[in-house]
């Protein structure tokens, strides 16, 4: 049909309007489809920032929880290590106790129990974990324990305070496991409960006949091992902290994923609703277009 210049405008109005519902039907009939309510954040202008600072925010939390479980399994390691430095005091206890007990023992035999035990003790705390060095604060590529120091010497009785051996620093490491949350877990080789049972060890060693020092030695690991305890449950309060917060950022982003879910994700019901209107939409605009554009002044004439 030729148009009148009356008539025009109307249906070039009417045409551009079908269009209009063709792309309409196709845009959601794509996002049925694909799940998605478009493509490209263009087509989600509106909500781009705030996408992206969720989606900044799910990074974050994935790295805090890939950090703490790291240091959570560093901090389970120690725990166990720790533990057999405490069994370890409990032997050496044992031993001290039967040479206060008369003589029945060989001095010969205490010292070198002494000498396994300042070894092992030694060995435990010069772990590496990752190749880091657990026990020497942040100065990890050092061995914090070195017993052939000049100035850890032998020791008599009464003894005196020696941390001389400790090579690390007294920098407490720590883990951030969430924006606002950061916990301590750092043990150092120098705590009090280890220079108690080294020295008490020391003593041993070096004066295996001698009642007094090794009276004060009994002293010193029944001490040692409560320090030790004391240290432990420490890393037990801690482990449990960072399990908690790996649960929490786990929990928050299920939440920030609903977020952004509703951001990108399309509605179907909603779309399905909406396309089926549309598809009405379009079925009476072609059908009003077949009629206008087949009209015909000679039929009237």
């Amino acid at each position: 049909m030729v148009n009148r210049v009356a008539t025009y405008p109307y249906t070039t109005s009417m045409i551009a309007e079908n269009m209009r519902l063709q792309v309409k039907y196709s845009d959601i009939n794509t996002q049925i489809s694909s799940g998605l309510k478009s493509q490209n954040y263009k087509g989600i202008s509106s909500d781009t920032q705030y996408l992206l600072s969720v989606e900044s925010a799910i990074d974050r939390l994935d790295a805090y929880n890939t950090n703490t479980n790291i240091v959570l399994a560093n901090v389970n390691t120690m725990y166990e290590a720790l533990g057999q430095i405490e069994d370890m005091a409990n032997s050496m206890l044992t031993a001290v106790t039967a040479a206060l007990g008369g003589g029945q023992v060989p001095t010969a035999v205490t010292a070198n129990q002494a000498s396994n035990a300042l070894d092992e003790t030694q060995s435990v705390l010069n772990m590496k974990i990752g190749n880091r060095y657990v026990f020497a604060g942040t100065n990890i590529d050092t061995p914090p324990v070195d017993l052939t120091d000049p100035a850890w010497v032998p020791q008599t009785s009464p003894s005196v305070v020696n941390s001389s051996y400790y090579q690390g620093n007294s920098t407490i490491t720590s883990v951030q496991s969430s924006e606002s949350h950061v916990i301590n877990y750092g043990v150092l080789a120098s705590d009090p409960a280890f220079e108690e049972l080294f020295r008490a060890y020391n003593l041993v060693l070096n004066n295996s006949g001698s009642i007094t020092e090794l009276s004060e030695a009994s002293d010193l690991i029944r001490s040692a091992i409560d320090g030790i305890a004391n240290v432990r449950s420490n890393l037990s309060i801690n482990a449990k902290s960072m399990e908690d917060q790996i649960y929490q950022n786990e929990q928050d982003k299920v939440y920030l994923k609903e977020l952004t879910s509703n951001i990108k994700e399309t509605d179907i019901p909603s779309a399905s609703v909406q396309i089926t209107e549309i598809q009405t939409q379009m079925e009476a605009a072609y059908s009003s277009s077949v009629r206008i554009l087949n009209l015909n002044l000679h039929d009237y004439l």
